[in-house]
């Protein structure tokens, strides 16, 4: 990627991610990654279409900056518009008015669209869509654009394949209480995320590229499992590949006992685990009100509960960073160092990025959970009326 260009870059994925993590609405989601797409790359116009398997049409998802006249031109068979591409190629035309696997290509004059990118959009292994850029006039796009683009449609994919498998239970949920007259609510609430000014902050552009990838890589873990306990361990692992720590934990709040309880850790001993309770109002709890904290000194520090455990366990210096949802901190992720350790401007940003996705993909999966325990409970309840009705007769 441009050096000039990374900082932004970096920005759209992190946009992107957090209304993944954060919406309901899959329309929504769509619409957010084509805009965000468009501006990055400075395009004209953006589309997303997803394969209709039984009609073989691409099928209008979400686009940006095309007319209505130009949407409403017709329908795109998968077969005649830009075919490889639901191969799993990337595919640059860069003369859509000459090019003759282009469909509508007198239209694409009047809509002023030369140059069109085609990348796949894939879910489960499967390509299930096609995410298009189109510009005004002839241009190449770099390998790094091509990378944000794909990562972008990517994310795409693995949104559309997670809103199914939320599809499919709240259909079975809904369809089993329908039975005995009870409606659910017609749309369910997730918190609403307000970013943190510390992850939205510039990151140095020489950085951007690895930031990007790192990022991607953990963002496109996080959205392969709706399961809570496996989102946690797979991103304490990606914290530590990337930072080279030590080791790491994560801790949830609980309001009522006041305690930071340990949801799961890498790399500290079971003795040091079993230190005892970590209390909210004695454990760094600056981290609590939203900052990142550093202790280069965690033997010595008074904002430590537990200095000896700490001295004992070989731990030099501890990064402590909020985990933010729905506007309040549920949990703090650390990070432990053997050795004394500063972290640049940059590196906090960048980490606080990745815990604030970490808390919106936790209460995400829960919620999922939540709607599967429902499910669960239910069936199981009405199983059980319906034999003490049949016992009765």
């Amino acid at each position: 990627m441009a050096e000039q260009k990374t900082g932004e870059y970096l920005r759209t994925f992190f946009d992107v991610n957090q209304t993944i993590f954060s919406s309901f609405s899959l329309k929504e989601i769509l619409k957010i990654i084509v805009k965000k797409t468009v501006s990055a790359l400075g395009a004209k116009a953006g589309s997303l279409r997803l394969l209709d398997d039984r009609t073989k049409r691409l099928e209008l998802a979400a686009s940006h900056n095309l007319s209505k006249k130009y949407l409403d031109k017709g329908p795109l068979s998968s077969d005649q518009s830009i075919p490889e591409v639901l191969e799993g190629k990337v595919v640059l035309v860069k003369d859509a008015h000459n090019d003759s696997r282009i469909q509508y290509r007198t239209e694409k004059i009047k809509e002023g669209i030369n140059t069109i990118l085609s990348v796949p959009v894939v879910a489960k292994d499967k390509v299930i869509g096609v995410l298009r850029l189109y510009s005004g006039e002839p241009r190449d796009f770099s390998a790094e654009e091509i990378e944000l683009v794909s990562a972008l449609a990517e994310m795409g994919g693995l949104a559309i394949a997670n809103a199914k498998i939320y599809e499919d239970e709240g259909v079975r949920l809904s369809s089993l209480l329908k039975q005995v007259g009870i409606d659910l609510p017609k749309e369910r609430k997730r918190p609403k995320q307000k970013l943190r000014p510390l992850a939205m902050q510039p990151v140095d552009s020489s950085h951007g590229l690895d930031y990007f990838r790192a990022l991607h890589d953990i963002a496109k873990t996080i959205l392969s499992t709706l399961d809570s306990r496996r989102v946690i361990d797979l991103l304490i692992g990606k914290v530590l590949a990337i930072t080279a720590v030590r080791a790491c934990s994560l801790r949830l709040v609980n309001e009522t006992t006041r305690e930071l309880e340990l949801v799961a850790s890498e790399g500290l001993s079971e003795s040091y685990l079993q230190k005892g309770p970590v209390h909210m109002d004695k454990s760094i709890r600056e981290t609590l009100k939203g900052m990142p904290v550093l202790i280069f000194d965690a033997s010595a520090d008074p904002r430590i509960e537990y200095p000896q455990e700490n001295a004992r366990e070989g731990i030099a210096s501890i990064l402590s960073l909020p985990i933010i949802a729905g506007k309040r901190v549920i949990g703090i992720l650390r990070l432990y160092s053997q050795e004394p350790r500063q972290y640049s401007g940059n590196e906090v940003a960048f980490l606080s990025a990745v815990a604030e996705l970490a808390g919106l993909a936790i209460i995400n999966a829960r919620l999922y959970e939540k709607t599967k325990y429902d499910l669960s409970f239910w069936k199981t309840t009405l199983e059980y009326l319906d034999a003490e009705s049949a016992q009765r007769k």
